[in-house]
């Protein structure tokens, strides 16, 4: 009798934030007043993003009791943060898994700010984890 044991791989990286993707022809400083304004929020300039190839994204954080977000440009002079997302200018990472009616809520508020031209959930999947979870400290 053949007594093989079949092992499944479970990844069990827990996901600890949200990210959706932003779309907007403005600067990073006027989308951040524009969703500030519209969300009630408080972003304000962070330090950048560098990668480990030298390239540098703008990064916009806002902090309260209740949240942390970041407001992150996934374009520079060299290229994009997540490459498989080029459609997207702005990446909003939220510090905690969204049910479906809080991603519903986040993105229809993000989509009434003037300057957001578009706005999506991003799946976080072990990739994007391991590309951007040494940025995302809390």
């Amino acid at each position: 009798m053949d007594k093989r044991k079949v092992l499944k791989f479970v990844d069990a990286t827990p996901v600890v934030f949200t990210i959706i993707g932003i779309s907007s022809h403005e600067n990073d400083y006027r989308l951040s007043w524009s969703i500030n304004e519209q969300l009630r929020l408080a972003f304000a300039q962070g330090n950048s993003i560098i990668t480990g190839d030298g390239n540098e994204f703008t990064c916009f954080v806002h902090e309260d009791d209740r949240q942390r977000l970041l407001l992150i440009s996934n374009r520079c002079d060299n290229g994009f943060l997540l490459g498989k997302h080029k459609n997207f200018d702005f990446l909003l990472k939220i510090n905690a898994e969204l049910s479906e009616s809080e991603m519903s809520e986040w993105l229809c508020n993000l989509r009434k700010a003037p300057l957001v031209s578009a706005a999506f959930p991003i799946p976080v999947n072990r990739q994007i984890l391991q590309l951007l979870a040494p940025y995302f400290s809390n």
